[in-house]
């Protein structure tokens, strides 16, 4: 690379300036010449990027015609007529900023239709399930991958020995530096986690019947919004209330391994309430009336008092049946918040971008609202990360375990 005025540039002020990159574009710039490349790589800079809140992104599946199967030996080959590309659409970027993640194909497996294989997302890694009991980890920005300890067939069983959806919560374990998976056999009667750092399922100690918990809280496949990870915490949104309107929100400590019940929004309708995470906060959005969403904010999570912020023009026109009307149709309602003041809200029939700090809606976003375009709006939220997990691998191209493609 030829002498300019950036190579001349202190390193420290170098590295400023690479941190405020976007997760890709750190990777690229590794390739620009081996001076980016060791700041990009050393430790401090790794740290000082993970300790960057990273800009939050929705994920949008969009339905391509089939490529070919490169990896003959997948017992899924052949089942797909079409593939499935995973794009992260950021709250606060223009539409043009879209991101193509990864391309997949789709197959019988895929049922709901719109959900993929994709199960969560945490801390910069995507969580799918490619067979019953069989869960891979992917970082779509290191283009890294890992495998989960693969279940026995017996703890994938529900009533009656149907093979059930196990799947709680997915999660990163900051002391151990593990992602784990949190999940459920009904018909065993205990609960237990899957993690990075174990050669099979570790079974939980807990005082609380799984009948009793499962009751408040949805398997990831069918839950209208994503358990939020905040304070060491997995929270799940309210499903039931009292007459009062009062509600109960189910939490998961991922230190102590307890489950605990904390109080909830104020609504007449929690199955049609979403949570989110915004500025650190825990956030929830209440679609439940029909000319608009309310926003609530846990702002003393200690004191677990939650404030009614502000009132927000629904995303879809009166009478137009965009609005879910129950919690299955919620599964296609994304909501995500941002550092910079701004929550992303709605489905194909109508999305947009609210300003709390102005207190106005400030962008329609009108890419995913087509029908042609076969894009189609999930529940999940994306935070990209550039950290490079041990437990992670890089395969080659012929031995890449789901995809087709990183664009």
């Amino acid at each position: 690379m030829e002498d300019t005025p950036i190579r001349r540039l202190p390193e420290d002020t170098i590295a400023d300036i690479l941190l405020r990159l976007p997760a890709k574009s750190i990777l690229r710039s590794g390739a620009t010449c081996k001076a980016w490349r060791r700041i990009t790589t050393a430790q401090h800079f790794l740290v000082a990027r993970a300790r960057r809140r990273q800009p939050a992104s929705i994920l949008a599946h969009t339905y391509l015609d089939a490529a070919p199967w490169a990896c003959s030996s997948d017992l899924l080959a052949g089942f797909s007529s079409e593939d499935v590309a995973l794009d992260a659409l950021p709250v606060s970027s223009p539409e043009d900023d879209r991101q193509r993640l990864l391309r997949y194909p789709a197959t019988r497996l895929t049922v709901p239709a719109h959900c993929g294989r994709l199960l969560a997302s945490s801390d910069g890694v995507l969580l799918f399930k490619k067979d019953m009991g069989f869960y891979l980890l992917c970082n779509p920005i290191t283009r890294q991958w890992a495998e989960l300890p693969r279940l026995p067939n017996e703890y994938c069983k529900g009533k009656f020995y149907i093979n059930s959806d196990p799947e709680y919560g997915f999660y990163f374990h900051q002391p151990s530096g593990e992602f784990r998976l949190l999940c459920c056999s009904l018909t065993r009667g205990f609960w237990y986690i899957v993690s990075t750092g174990a050669g099979k399922p570790r079974h939980l100690k807990l005082k609380q019947e799984p009948d009793l918990i499962t009751r408040f809280i949805r398997p990831l496949l069918t839950t209208a919004t994503m358990p939020v990870a905040l304070d060491g915490k997995l929270h799940w949104p309210p499903i039931w209330r009292c007459a009062t309107g009062k509600t109960r929100i189910t939490a998961f400590d991922t230190v102590s391994e307890m489950f605990c019940q904390m109080p909830g929004p104020t609504s007449r309708t929690p199955k049609m309430m979403k949570l989110f995470e915004m500025e650190g906060m825990l956030a929830a959005a209440d679609f439940g009336e029909e000319k608009h969403v309310d926003l609530w904010f846990l702002e003393d999570y200690s004191s677990q008092r939650w404030v009614h912020r502000q009132r927000v023009a629904s995303p879809w026109k009166y009478g137009s049946g965009g609005r879910p009307r129950n919690d299955w149709g919620m599964q296609s309602v994304a909501v995500a918040g941002d550092d910079e003041g701004n929550i992303i809200l709605g489905n194909n029939d109508g999305l947009v971008v609210y300003d709390v700090r102005k207190g106005e809606t400030v962008r329609t976003v009108n890419s995913v609202m087509q029908r042609k375009n076969r894009v189609f709006v999930s529940k999940h939220v994306f935070k990209g990360s550039t950290v490079q997990h041990t437990c992670f691998f890089t395969p080659s191209s012929a031995d890449s375990p789901l995809i087709h493609s990183w664009s």
